[in-house]
């Protein structure tokens, strides 16, 4: 296939792609409801994060409180340890958590001075993500002070709200436009490719492109059979 060929095949493809519009949008809107109907028992959660802070208090001697600040920072995995998830569902008293679960809900960072320590907890339970957050921090602190011998490591701010960060309703509606996307992808995605790979000639660019496939060529007569019209 030359340039000329494939060019020509691809802006009649996409020329087509806009002449069944109608037919696109149709089955876009198809699968859209096909989606709605789907996804009507879905439950709907919104999702929450909670948020406790520790640091490494200055006390004692410079190299004490720069070396507390050492253990946070090389300690951080500690956080999502078993040993900590399972103190920290101890402490929440809910039979429903298992330490699994509870470190996948668990994230941390540090500010720029590394002596703070942000932990953040993820779940659909407004409640219970600030109770999480407040025990796993009081929980790594009583690990801290396990493996350093010291009490430098202390609880900063303690959870008190829990931000929306996925709102259930929106993530809904977005899974349902994914629906209405996919089906108008694969109704272009037909159109485009029946068109591109079709035998037929659709234009007198293609009759140039392809002289070398022309069998003959029928003269158009003018009105009264008279003669073959000029072109």
């Amino acid at each position: 296939m030359n340039e000329d060929i494939g060019f020509e095949d691809f802006r009649l493809s996409f020329l087509a792609l806009w002449k069944n519009k109608g037919m696109i949008f149709t089955l876009g809107l198809l699968c859209f409801l096909l989606g709605l109907v789907g996804t009507l028992n879905m439950p709907i959660e919104n999702v929450y994060t909670a948020r406790a802070t520790v640091y490494s208090a200055f006390y004692g001697s410079y190299q004490e409180s720069v070396n507390a600040a050492v253990a946070m920072m090389n300690y951080s995995d500690v956080l999502s340890s078993n040993k900590v998830c399972e103190r920290a569902i101890s402490m929440i008293g809910d039979e429903r958590l298992e330490a699994d679960k509870l470190r996948n809900m668990i994230t941390a960072s540090t500010d720029s001075s590394s002596i703070v320590m942000t932990i953040s907890v993820t779940n659909t339970d407004y409640d219970l993500a600030i109770e999480i957050a407040n025990a796993v921090a009081e929980a790594f602190v009583i690990e801290m002070r396990s493996i350093t011998g010291s009490d430098a490591i202390q609880v900063l701010d303690q959870a008190s709200v829990a931000r929306l960060k996925e709102d259930g309703v929106h993530e809904l509606w977005k899974l349902r436009a994914l629906f209405f996307i996919a089906g108008m992808a694969l109704a272009c995605a037909y159109f485009f490719v029946k068109e591109f790979f079709s035998d037929k000639i659709r234009s007198l660019r293609q009759v140039e492109i392809y002289e070398d496939k022309i069998l003959g060529i029928i003269p158009l007569l003018e009105e009264g059979g008279k003669g073959a019209r000029k072109e």
